[in-house]
């Protein structure tokens, strides 16, 4: 069993390392694209339809990890998904997003992990963190260097650290 999941962890490390050397060198009108990157995402047990995911992307576990259509993810992007982690259509991250789905008990400190929930239409901007437990509503927007520990309701705009949401946003 261990020479097994040693043999698996060496063929994911193989695959991403080529992943990201042919990501480098493939560009077709300034989008690059990846076969090796779509081989390494299968190994990684992902389930998704359409994706566009840049450089550098850490996933932490195999599954744990559900993708509507649509999704777009930035370079330097690190996934901690301890528990399920599940994003919905139309979701666009610049780089440098963190979900964690890692925590631990404030009194005795023992690990814990809670899911992490985004849906439908959802844009982060750069550097946004997103913590265990939250889950972020449909059309929402949060801005650029937002640490969201709370949930985010529907429809809404929300930034800083911790994150609020400071604007109901209109939807036409």
């Amino acid at each position: 069993m261990a020479i097994k999941r040693f043999i698996i962890s060496c063929l994911i490390s193989i695959a991403n390392t080529l992943a990201n050397i042919e990501f480098d060198l493939l560009s077709e009108n300034g989008v690059q694209y990846s076969i090796l990157r779509k081989i390494y995402l299968k190994l990684m047990l992902v389930n998704f339809s359409t994706y566009r995911f840049g450089k550098h992307i850490y996933i932490k576990k195999r599954g744990n990890l559900n993708l509507g259509q649509n999704v777009r993810i930035g370079s330097f992007t690190k996934i901690w998904n301890y528990s399920l982690v599940e994003i919905g259509d139309n979701f666009l991250a610049a780089g440098c997003l963190t979900l964690n789905t890692g925590t631990h008990d404030v009194d005795t400190l023992d690990a814990r992990s809670e899911s992490i929930k985004i849906g439908n239409n959802v844009w982060c901007g750069v550097n946004v963190t997103i913590l265990s437990g939250v889950s972020i509503g449909n059309n929402c927007v949060i801005g650029a260097g937002a640490v969201v520990t709370n949930s985010i309701p529907d429809n809404s705009i929300a930034v800083g650290i911790p994150a609020k949401v400071i604007k109901e946003k209109k939807n036409d």
